[in-house]
């Protein structure tokens, strides 16, 4: 069974309890989402990520358990990530050819900008608690755990720099200019300026799943005898390491804060 039936089934699994429900609501909800890359140590390949705003949307079922309490599921699409500029270390993905003229495990740093914000489909199961604020309005808070399945993962980096040894940028990387030469005899010069544009697939770098907490809360408002248009906010923190290579690229997390408004249709059922 492939990723894209488990998530099918899982959500067909989680839907049928509308059966048993009091009242069932079916929806789509959508805003923006502010990502943010935690480090959880001074690692120099993870620090100093700033948020990229992107979006959150989804559909979404809300099962009646009692008149106050519910489950609620989503399937949904996110941006999270964030982006660095400036001097900063190089990735050994990004280094390709230029690994060979460098010693073994040596950082190298440039100037270039970096992005590193991915889709992903996400899956939260929400316990959710509701009270009334009068015959038109309700409050709301929800909270419970999420997956996140990570897609077609790229480091979007672009900019023209020189490399050097150091993160104020005072060594530069040398090469010799006459490499024909026995060694003794080479002729030390800096490495050219590379150009650093380029979409590299780092899939095999990183954990394309998550899984983290929720919380959030809402104001609810009926609109007619069936529907109810609400605004959402939630964080959400994975707690899976986002990165592989945890000894190289220290244990970073990934979590962000959404904003959103939505749309639900109410359907009473009768408890079987």
């Amino acid at each position: 069974m492939n990723r894209n039936h488990k998530l099918i089934l899982l959500f067909v699994l989680i839907s049928t309890t509308s059966g048993f429900a009091q009242v069932t609501k079916w929806g789509i909800r959508g805003g923006v989402s502010i990502p943010n890359i935690r480090s959880l140590d001074e690692n120099i390949y993870s620090k100093d990520y700033t948020s990229v705003t992107g979006f959150d949307f989804s559909v979404f079922g809300d099962f009646g358990i009692t008149k106050n309490f519910s489950i609620k599921t989503d399937l949904g699409i996110i941006k999270k990530g964030g982006e660095r500029n400036g001097m900063q270390p190089i990735p050994v993905s990004l280094l390709g050819d230029l690994s060979q003229l460098l010693p073994p495990g040596q950082a190298v740093y440039a100037n270039f900008n970096s992005s590193a914000v991915f889709t992903y489909i996400e899956i939260p199961v929400l316990a959710k608690y509701q009270w009334s604020l009068g015959e038109k309005l309700g409050i709301y808070v929800n909270g419970g755990p999420y997956l996140d399945f990570m897609l077609n993962p790229t480091q979007k980096t672009s900019g023209t720099s020189s490399l050097y040894y150091d993160a104020a940028g005072t060594i530069p990387v040398q090469i010799p200019a006459n490499p024909q030469d026995p060694p003794q005899n080479w002729v030390m010069v800096p490495l050219p300026p590379q150009n650093f544009t380029a979409e590299t697939d780092i899939s095999k770098d990183l954990a394309t799943v998550d899984f983290g907490a929720m919380l959030g809360l809402g104001l609810a408002a009926s609109i007619g005898k069936q529907s109810e248009l609400f605004l959402d906010i939630r964080g959400a923190y994975g707690f899976i390491p986002l990165q592989k290579d945890t000894e190289t690229y220290g244990s970073v997390h990934m979590g962000n804060v959404s904003f959103a408004i939505g749309y639900a249709y109410r359907i009473n059922n009768k408890r079987k």
